[in-house]
């Protein structure tokens, strides 16, 4: 059948094409009634509008004020604005005076903005994020337009419209926030000096003293920001891929520039959001009370989640939707509850919202509607609007205890403009008569001094103590802001550090960053001695170790300043220098480090930053009768990094390395391996030999690297032999090919061509590719070779060459031309004009299955799921995929499996790392400071390469995905395909669920053990921790289900062939837990730890429970294919946070 470079016969009959360019220009139907059709709602829900187009266009952000309206921004120029086009971007007020839901005022307050991105109410007027300023506007004569335009800050990048300065929102203690994303430079002046924040991150601002700080960093698009009741704050990311993000003082998130190290979210694969709210209130269902609000703007739905507090972190988890669309231009970008309870929707309405990935001028792209949508609950009555603005102090103090958060926020905002001489007897009064269980009243009563401007810092010390940690953490947040500006008490801090709960101890070092005491530091490193120490409190220490060196590092040369060793330790690791490396190797030594993660930090610290001494004696731990295996590949791992990145080498005999080669196989085989041909070891050169030449395949490739490390000429003669030897196994030949070339890339083209011509798998191809690839002069060598006469390739090998050559970051014109000669290839059509793509979606439409396209997506030699994940399954290169038919027009998606360079998202452009050895590295930056930079390559393998051996570093307009890839699919297939990524996001069976699926499995490759072993044992050996057994990852589809026909094939007894596939579970509690088990029960069985779960032997569905102790186990699936492993799945059941899947 024709492949899909053959697109002439696409060209249909042209009353099909004049279909299809309906179908391309066609935007979804803008009546009201159409789109309201549309909605799906949780049970009780009504939906209406509350104002619409042509009253307002283009809502991007909404806040309401005091009184009740809501202030709306709304930007028909975005995302750009034409030349010579006049700035006429609006802001509106909307207000409801009757009381039935719908705006019936609507006003015009300003209209000469430039692409406004936030809107805020306060302070008698309202603040405007204009662009590259935040601006105050007030109508001073009652006309309700403004007639006083102030700037208030300037100095905001504006290098991408929609990464701008944006979600202004008032904190409950009266600071107004703003969060900004990754293009986006500032160097903002205030009257205490410049503040600088390169990429995304979030502001808190004082208006009355101009005080703006930076509170965290990174994220994508971080546009979504609420603070929970106790003052802990929540992010969402507009661009990124984990749902919910808890953030607080220094956090540092993905894609902040320079950042070393990153914090992730609490949902993993999650859509991206736009906005976040949280539901509060007397209106809404009880248990929808606490629950936050995200829009997921691509998938057409504001989906829902449950925070439940897990120490002093969070878990997360996703729960029914509060509402979606099957209407394609429905787009909720901000959500907010409302003065009378019900929930209030922003709804930019349009078909295209892709930014950077879609044309600017794609004749799709809305700029006229827009729409507010109300959401109540018609059987619960209604929150009478409170009055604010005017009211008496005792009763707008009255209110700050109010169950509706809009309110209590606006009462702040209404206090900020109080003087505090006539609130605070009020609020004091308030104060007194709380009692001891009434924590979270003090709380707000502490925020509402802060709001008014005079801060009761007695009751935030004296909250301190509160039975209650999450009290505890925020009133200690609330001493956080002014720390460094009034006296703090020592005694109330050093108790605060060793609190039982993480997050109380987190927010007592995020109050000593602040401090200019000396030994904030030793007092911070207290806070990792109590149980419970969680990412979030070792980030906080570890960010205090840095930021405050230059308090302990002088006399950490001269002794330990801290407490413990362990200390000394961790803040040397967080500075990445030798500091008190002595005492650390003694402890080493004596055994004080004892788990695995803190050996695997240690080791890890000594490799990076060790001198020959110290490195010998990690040497001689490695060496030492009795060493555990990890310790001893941890050893040899660590001192590999130590050579590759820093040259340096234990100071002893190296040849004691050799004791670990003899045994020719296993881990330990493969860290010597390569540690002896960094160590330029020639007496190890003989049994690298014999290894590469030896049966087993992971020691023949552990020997390669080893040898070719080792290098010289003795090496390049052993690979060319090897390599030209007709009657030696093709395996063995290839990797002497690949070793030759990383040597000389001239001789190993030479040696290359004969094996690519007698290649028949498309890995083999690669393999060789890449060995040209990752040399800045590889491509130019092969591609001579492949141009003299005698040099074709079968033409299905050459287009795998040709592809793989095209998407690489060393992209090379004249090696992709020599591919194509060689296969005597005709130019792939990669590029359709417009009617060969309209026919395309037509037939998309009519006859593409997204069951037969989820196969080819899942396909081995497609490499989809090798880059991208489906709801956070899958590789971690690409975007994850989880709402792209939702958010991607059909003819996107085509142009994007074509010609996938074209456009890029943001955040995975493809960096190219070139060394001074010509060595070449291509693909996402991980992580970098002033040492290394941390490549993650296309497999998702990290690459360090120390700076000083950086020869150039750049942005490659090259895409990671391979072009071409789609030419090894046939057209219908290619439909297929196209009709998969369309569907997924939407409502329907590829819109990811809440159930909690197991989602990322690791599947057992054919062992030569199993056949006679279960015989003997049973299945049972297939839990066992073989050292031999190979797992590989395999993700579920979509719906949660493992196909069985993508199960290797595990020899059993006779015809028997089995399927093994098997994931960790973290248990956080000890408790009774539980899990269902979905496939042909009769041929499945379930081992938990090696334990076989007896259950029931019939049916398609059992639930699983046992009691487990706190930790992780091992649950394991096996099944006969062909018999009960067709289909399986596994789903997490119970209380969230009690079991999760282990990352």
């Amino acid at each position: 059948m024709k492949r899909i470079i053959l697109f002439g016969l696409l060209l249909l009959a042209g009353a099909l094409i004049a279909s299809a360019q309906r179908g391309l220009k066609e935007i979804p139907n803008p009546d009201v009634r159409v789109q309201e059709a549309g909605f799906k709602l949780p049970p009780g829900a009504k939906i209406n509008l509350f104002a619409a187009d042509p009253q307002i266009t283009k809502p991007i952000h909404m806040n309401w004020d005091g009184q009740g309206r809501l202030w709306v921004v709304g930007s028909p120029l975005y995302p750009h604005i034409k030349p010579g086009e006049e700035e006429t971007d609006r802001l509106y007020v909307l207000e409801d005076t009757n009381g039935d839901g719908i705006a019936n005022r609507v006003g015009e307050f300003a209209a000469d903005l430039h692409i406004p991105t936030a809107v805020l109410p306060g302070d008698g007027g309202v603040y405007v994020a204009n662009s590259t300023e935040v601006i105050f506007l007030r109508d001073n004569d009652g006309d309700g337009r403004s007639d006083e335009r102030r700037i208030v800050l300037s100095g905001f990048g504006t290098e991408d419209t929609h990464h701008l300065l944006h979600t202004f929102r008032w904190g409950p203690a009266g600071h107004l926030w703003m969060n900004q994303s990754i293009y986006i430079h500032s160097h903002v002046e205030t009257p205490y000096g410049v503040r600088r924040l390169l990429g995304g991150g979030m502001w808190h601002f004082r208006p009355e003293t101009g005080r703006l700080e930076v509170f965290m960093k990174g994220l994508v698009n971080s546009w979504g920001h609420i603070l929970d009741e106790w003052g802990q704050s929540f992010m969402t990311d507009g661009a990124g891929g984990d749902g919910i993000n808890y953030v607080f003082p220094r956090f540092v998130g993905v894609t902040s520039p320079g950042a070393s190290r990153v914090l992730r979210g609490l949902n993993p694969g999650q859509p991206k959001h736009c906005g976040l709210e949280v539901v509060t209130g007397r209106h809404v269902p009880e248990e929808w009370v606490g629950t936050l609000l995200a829009p997921d703007f691509r998938g057409h739905r504001i989906n829902r989640f449950r925070l439940t507090h897990k120490g002093g972190a969070y878990i997360s988890t996703k729960i029914e939707d509060l509402v979606s669309s099957t209407h394609r231009a429905f787009r909720p970008i901000d959500v907010k509850m409302g003065p009378d309870g019900a929930i209030y929707i922003a709804d930019w309405y349009n078909p295209i919202i892709q930014h950077g990935e879609v044309d600017f001028r794609d004749a799709r792209r809305d700029h006229t509607h827009g729409r507010i949508w109300r959401i109540s609950f018609p059987k619960r009555p209604l929150v009478q609007k409170p009055k604010i603005v005017g009211a008496p102090s005792a009763g707008l103090v009255s209110l700050l205890d109010s169950p509706e958060e809009l309110t209590r926020t606006r009462v702040a905002v209404e206090l900020r403009q109080r003087d505090a001489q006539e609130i605070m007897p009020a609020l004091e009064k308030w104060y007194g008569s709380l009692t001891e269980d009434q924590a979270l009243q003090k709380l707000r009563a502490i925020w509402g001094s802060q709001a008014v401007g005079a801060f009761k810092r007695s009751w935030a010390e004296d909250l301190v103590s509160a039975s209650n940690p999450k009290a505890r953490a925020g009133a200690l947040r609330a001493l956080y802001y002014t720390a460094g500006e009034e006296k703090t008490s020592r005694a109330l801090l050093e108790k605060a550090v060793e609190d039982p709960n993480p997050q109380v101890r987190l927010w007592a070092v995020s109050v000593l960053a602040q401090l200019p005491w000396p030994d904030t530091v030793a007092l911070a490193l207290r806070a990792l001695k109590k149980d419970g120490v969680d990412k979030y409190l070792d980030f906080a220490v570890w960010s205090i170790c840095r930021e405050h060196a230059s308090r302990w590092l002088p006399i950490a040369r001269e002794r330990n300043p801290f407490q413990h060793t362990w200390q000394l330790f961790f803040a040397g690791r967080a500075l990445k220098q030798p500091v008190g490396i002595s005492h650390v190797l003694k402890s080493l030594a004596e055994g004080e480090f004892e788990t695995e993660a803190q050996l695997e930090e240690v080791i890890s610290w000594i490799a990076n930053v060790g001198e020959g001494n110290h490195l010998e004696v990690l040497f001689s731990v490695a060496l030492a009768d009795g060493a555990s295996k990890s310790l001893q590949i941890r050893a040899l791992r660590g001192l590999r990094d130590a050579v590759r990145l820093r040259k340096q080498r234990p100071t002893g005999r190296l040849g004691r390395l050799n004791r670990f080669l003899e045994r020719g196989n296993g881990a330990i085989f493969a860290e010597a391996a390569a540690l002896a041909g960094m160590w330029k070891l020639e007496e190890a050169r003989e049994p690298l030999e014999k290894a590469f030449l030896g049966p087993e395949a992971v020691s023949s490739n552990a020997a390669l690297e080893g040898l070719r490390a080792l290098g010289g000429e003795k090496t390049k003669q052993f690979f060319s032999t090897t390599a030209r030897n007709v009657e030696m196994e093709f395996g063995k030949r290839l990797r002497a090919v690949v070793g030759q070339t990383r040597l000389d890339p001239g001789s190993g083209a030479e040696l290359a061509v004969s094996l690519l011509q007698g290649a028949s798998r498309a890995e083999d191809v690669r393999m060789i590719v890449d060995a040209f690839l990752v040399n800045k002069n590889g491509p130019s060598a092969l591609a001579e070779v492949l141009e003299r006469p005698g040099s074709a390739i079968k033409p299905s090998m050459a287009l795998v060459g040709l592809n793989h050559a095209g998407s690489s970051a060393n992209k090379s014109e004249a090696l992709i031309e020599a591919f194509r000669k060689a296969g005597s290839l005709r130019p792939m059509k990669l590029k359709l004009s417009n009617v060969e793509m309209e026919a395309m979606m037509l037939r998309v439409a009519a006859e593409g299955s997204a069951v037969r396209g989820e196969q080819a997506y899942r396909r081995e030699g497609m490499q989809c799921i090798v880059c991208h994940a489906i709801g956070g399954a899958g590789g971690i290169i690409g975007p994850d995929l989880v709402s792209i038919g939702a958010s991607a027009p059909v003819d996107y998606l085509i142009e994007s499996m074509l010609e996938p360079s074209k456009k890029i998202k943001e955040g995975y452009h493809t960096a190219v790392v070139t060394t001074r050895a010509g060595d070449v590295v291509a693909g996402a930056i991980a992580r970098q400071d002033d040492t290394e930079i941390v490549v993650r390559d296309a497999k998702g393998m990290e690459v360090r390469v120390p700076r000083k051996e950086v020869a150039s570093s750049s942005v490659s307009p090259v895409s990671l995905m391979p072009m071409g890839l789609t030419a090894q699919l046939r057209e219908d297939e290619f439909v297929d395909l196209i009709r998969f990524l369309s569907e997924l996001g939407k409502e329907g069976p590829y819109k990811t669920t809440a159930q909690r699926f197991v989602r990322s499995w690791e599947v057992l490759q054919p062992h030569g053990r199993t056949r006679d072993a279960i015989g003997h044992y049973g299945k049972k050996i297939f839990t066992e921790n073989v050292e031999s057994y190979q797992w590989t990852p395999l993700v579920a589809r979509v719906n949660g289900t493992v196909p069985g026909e993508e199960l290797p094939r595990v020899v059993g007894r006779g015809k028997e062939r089995y399927g093994v596939a098997r994931f960790r579970l973290q248990v956080n509690q000890a408790s009774k837990i539980s899990f269902k088990l979905r496939g042909k029960l009769s041929d499945l069985t379930v081992f938990v730890d090696g334990t076989e779960m007896k259950g029931a032997q019939e049916g398609v569905s059992e639930v699983i429970e046992l009691s487990r102790k706190k930790g992780t186990c091992i649950v394991t699936v096996v099944g006969l294919l062909g018999g009960g492993m067709e289909e399986f799945s596994v789903e997490l059941l119970g209380e969230p946070g009690v079991i999760e899947v282990a990352q």
